[in-house]
């Protein structure tokens, strides 16, 4: 308790001094008291913030750790998000609120930041659905779908797991194997199990070729170091090209499957396309360039004006920045730093002076303008702007139910609880 108020102190002095946008997220993970009953357990809130510092370093750290104990707690209809956002004095920073199928806790927030500051685009950018959550869905609704045949599968060939829903296609997919090799087809088999038939191991493999599609773009994200937003949209297209493939070239059952899926996926793209838009536009990789390209192959005869109303946010946002930072008017200075780095390190540069001339081209202009960077997979966005994220990580995108809580801090008390989990995350990333 010592170390963590010690080290309090020294965040909020780093807050108060900082001059960068803050996302937060809010995760909920689960301490399960007993395997015999689903409601045998307890459930935890954790909220994130995120920001880039000024050595433009990716950090996430625990602000507020709590047990959500029972409505009873007097912590106010957002689970006392508010007031630790007040306690940490960050109110105009925030940018952006991230939570799992909890949109009425970003509203709560969003309506007591806009009595701090003037949210960026009218607050557009602010409510952030959980890409993690929405993949989670898709292949949740899949699974259902085929619920009896993976029973009768777990009783041929089972293996326990963590609830982790790519893990599931992983059991299937060796029982898959086993049956083209003929090792479910013998009468001693037949007789005692309830073997799936031809068809039904057709269906099985097509769920799963679909679900490891989901998988791909999942792990390119979720699983990569220090991810930035700008690379979202580039895999999300992949992900909607193959999905859309396969509502049109599958049997009926997995096209039913696909447009369930495509239901939920369309919707993440509709809330969050403006904002991957940007975040893309902003990678040198892709600029405004692929942006077009998806807005042609998505939006058709209207790609045009939803070209327009990115390009115009982001020409909002820049302005918005110019009258906040006015000498900051440069990003890059010139066209060669542009193409001096195709491995993502940072220009070596110094801002010039803003221009006396109004009419003449912004630096924003001239960055749009230039061509794309060299394809780098390994590129590294923070190099390039510094901006608000909002991440999911690792095993967080891949649980069917809340993550689990380390077991050793389940009994804990609140107080030192919320100093440990703050703490261990303080000193993972210290400045």
């Amino acid at each position: 308790m010592k170390v963590y108020g010690e080290r309090k102190l020294g965040i909020k002095e780093f807050f108060e001094n900082f001059n960068g946008q803050i996302s937060l997220s809010v995760d909920l993970l689960r301490y399960q008291k007993s395997l015999s009953f689903d409601y045998d357990s307890e459930v935890y809130l954790c909220l994130y913030a995120h920001f880039v510092d000024e050595n433009w370093k990716l950090r996430k750290w625990v602000l507020y750790f709590r047990h959500l104990r029972d409505s009873s707690d007097d912590c106010g209809e957002d689970w006392g998000i508010f007031k630790s956002i007040q306690d940490w004095g960050i109110e105009d920073k925030i940018s952006a609120v991230t939570t799992t199928n909890f949109d009425y806790l970003a509203e709560y927030v969003k309506i007591h930041i806009q009595e701090k500051k003037e949210l960026q685009l009218g607050g557009q950018l602010f409510n952030v659905n959980c890409l993690g959550k929405t993949l989670s869905l898709m292949v949740e609704g899949a699974f259902e779908e085929i619920e009896d045949l993976i029973d009768k599968v777990s009783l041929l060939y089972s293996s326990k797991s963590l609830p982790l829903w790519y893990l599931t296609s992983s059991k299937l997919k060796p029982a898959i194997e086993l049956y083209h090799m003929g090792e479910f087809s013998s009468k001693d088999v037949t007789d005692d199990y309830d073997v799936p038939s031809a068809e039904e191991w057709k269906t099985l493999e097509g769920v799963c070729n679909l679900v490891d599609s989901i998988y791909e773009v999942a792990n390119a994200l979720f699983e990569t170091k220090h991810l930035t937003a700008n690379v979202y949209l580039y895999h999300l297209h992949e992900l909607r090209e193959v999905l859309t493939t396969m509502s049109v070239n599958s049997d009926s059952f997995i096209r039913t499957m696909v447009e369930e899926m495509l239901k939920k996926f369309r919707k993440y793209w509709d809330d969050t396309f403006l904002l991957m838009a940007i975040t893309a536009a902003l990678d040198p990789r892709f600029k405004m360039k692929y942006v077009e390209f998806v807005c042609s192959k998505v939006k058709g005869d209207d790609a045009d004006s939803q070209v327009a109303a990115v390009l115009g946010a982001i020409h909002k946002m820049f302005d918005e920045y110019m009258i906040r930072f006015p000498e900051n008017e440069s990003f890059v200075s010139d066209s060669s730093s542009l193409d001096s780095d195709s491995e993502g390190e940072s220009p070596d540069s110094t801002p010039p002076l803003p221009p006396k001339n109004p009419t003449k081209r912004s630096d924003l202009d001239s960055y749009l303008e230039e061509p794309v960077l060299p394809w780098s997979k390994d590129f590294n966005a923070l190099t390039w702007w510094r901006t608000a994220v909002s991440v999911a990580t690792s095993f967080e995108a891949f649980y069917t139910e809340p993550r689990p809580v380390d077991e050793r801090v389940a009994f804990l008390k609140p107080d030192f609880l919320n100093a440990l989990m703050c703490t261990r995350s303080w000193y993972a990333g210290r400045l």
